[in-house]
């Protein structure tokens, strides 16, 4: 696919997901139209309050409410706004206020032009004379002229008529436009209007859309792109599309009945058979204009609802028609089913017979490997107690090698020192020197000998047992892990539980051993245990199963 090409459909793709969207918000804003509604009726009661309240010959404040009023009500409601425009035209005339009675007769004229009545619309229109308006009031009595002979121009079946009514709309908003001071919204609306009139379609675009850019009200934004859409309407359907949904959201939430955007949005989705929508627009700008009261809005919308109800009755058809191919679609499956279901349970049948054997047999294997489970969990347990025995005499054997080096060694040391000794004694008999005698046997020191006895085993079991100090603390609560001092390889608690390691128990064996009192192995057993992590009872199995040998 061309580059070209692609980037064309994603434009159109992003264009037609835009119009969704604004579809969407549209629908959200008629499903609240309810709520605006409300405000102006809010609004309106404020001022109707107020008006109350006024003393009934304050007639110049009573007529700028009840103008307040009808401006409230001239897009709102028709007959309402046109009650408070001849309340008005009373005022002026118990005033005697010239120009107050023209402004009352251009309100009239005003309603009667956007409800369809003409007539009554130009009678109202010739009881006024110019002279007694100001500016901003002038403007508005030729704006009525043009918008009175623009609508009488579009609905003329007559060519020349219609041209007619067409120059005299020209005239007038030409007349309008020299009244209104340049730079303003109305203005430059004005302006792009008359290009768009006139046939400069392009030049009115680019006025419209810089005036989309200023930060305007509802209302005027609900003005200008109406009349975008209608520029668009014959040239780009989609752009048309756009500006007539945002001028209709705009209407809606200003509470504005007398709309053309909504009528025309219809139009254009009953063409592209976005029927659905038509309906729910149709349906709301019949509801507005009814409310309103404007003739010609309604004759539009019967012209567009008629059309668009039929190509609902036409969806409505072939919906049956599809509806009623897919019932005979669905009868001619079910027969299909039917069968198969017949060869499904006969064949349902056959294989539950071969799933009880099957059954059968599975159970016998589930049987026998419940048993072989068993056997290899008794295996499982008989290999590892063998392996704990191996483990056990593996250390048994090393504690029997290590300690009969230990003992030969210590027994030949004591020995060779005994066999010196008493013949350092044999020597000072046979020469009968009793001072010298005396003086080696002072010098003979058991208890440094048992201290050396002792640090030779402490000796010999680091080596057997090198990681046992740190295996005994992982025992011990904080504060109570065994510190040694400098040099000191056990003392003589970590003795008392290197001989239960090595495995001597009775408190009598290893109090001979050490050279304690019982009780004071006892003690020093009770004191341990009180202060290691561990059970009391449990603690010198811990201590055998956590300390582990030299390999």
């Amino acid at each position: 696919m061309k580059p070209i090409t692609t980037i064309l459909l994603l434009c159109a793709f992003m264009t037609v997901k835009s119009q969704n969207n604004l579809l969407d918000d549209l629908k959200s804003a008629i499903d609240s139209s309810y709520i605006y509604d409300n405000q102006k009726h809010k609004e309106i009661l404020s001022i109707k309050k107020a008006l109350i309240k006024l003393n009934e010959s304050d007639f110049e404040n009573k007529f700028n409410l009840n103008q307040q009023l009808f401006d409230q009500y001239k897009v709102f409601k028709s007959d309402s706004a046109y009650y408070f425009s001849l309340q008005n035209k009373t005022i002026a005339e118990k005033l005697k206020d010239s120009s107050l009675i023209s402004r009352a007769f251009l309100n009239m004229s005003d309603i009667c032009v956007s409800v369809g009545m003409y007539k009554e619309a130009m009678e109202y229109l010739q009881k006024i004379d110019a002279k007694f308006l100001n500016n901003d009031v002038k403007t508005m009595y030729f704006g009525i002229y043009g918008r009175f002979y623009s609508d009488l121009a579009e609905y003329s079946n007559l060519p020349d008529y219609s041209f007619d009514y067409n120059q005299l709309a020209k005239f007038y908003r030409e007349k309008t436009l020299e009244l209104i001071k340049e730079g303003g919204f109305f203005n430059n609306f004005m302006v792009a209007y008359n290009e768009y009139k006139a046939g400069d379609q392009y030049s009115a675009i680019t006025k419209l859309d810089s005036l989309l850019e200023m930060d305007l009200g509802l209302h005027d934004q609900a003005l200008t792109h109406y009349v975008l859409g209608e520029i668009y309407y014959s040239k780009d359907i989609d752009k048309a599309e756009y500006h007539y949904s945002k001028a209709a959201i705009a209407d809606i939430k200003t509470s504005t009945k007398e709309s053309l955007a909504i009528i025309r949005l219809s139009e254009i989705l009953f063409k592209k058979k976005n029927l659905e929508m038509a309906s729910l627009l149709i349906q709301k700008a019949y509801q507005d204009a009814k409310f309103y009261g404007a003739q010609q809005r309604k004759l539009q919308v019967g012209a567009i609802l008629p059309l668009v109800q039929e190509g609902i009755t036409q969806n409505i058809e072939q919906e049956r028609k599809r509806l009623y191919i897919q019932y005979v679609g669905v009868i001619i499956s079910l027969i299909i089913v039917i069968i198969f279901m017949t060869i499904v349970i006969i064949q349902f049948k056959r294989l539950q017979k071969a799933k009880k054997l099957i059954t059968h047999a599975h159970n016998e294997l589930q049987n026998i490997n419940i048993q072989l489970t068993q056997v290899n969990e008794q295996v499982k347990v008989q290999n590892q107690e063998i392996k704990d025995v191996n483990e056990r005499l593996f250390e048994a054997n090393k504690i029997k090698e290590d300690y009969l080096g230990f003992f030969f060694t210590e027994y030949d040391n004591v020995f060779e020192k005994f066999n010196d000794f008493i013949s350092v004694i044999d020597n000072n008999i046979d020469e009968k020197n009793i001072e010298k005698l005396k003086y080696h046997l002072s010098k003979y020191n058991l208890k440094k000998e048992k201290e050396k006895l002792l640090d030779n085993f402490d000796n010999a079991f680091i080596n057997l047992f090198p990681n046992f100090i740190n295996e005994f603390n992982a025992l011990m609560k904080e504060g109570h892990k065994i510190k040694l001092k400098e040099n000191q390889i056990l003392n003589k608690e970590l003795r008392i539980f290197a001989l239960i390691r090595l495995g001597i128990t009775h408190n009598d064996v290893i109090a001979q051993i050490l050279g304690y009192s019982v009780n004071s192995i006892y003690a020093y057993k009770t004191k341990i245990r009180n202060r290691s992590l561990i059970e009391n009872d449990s603690f010198d199995q811990n201590l055998l199963n956590n300390t582990s040998i030299r390999i």
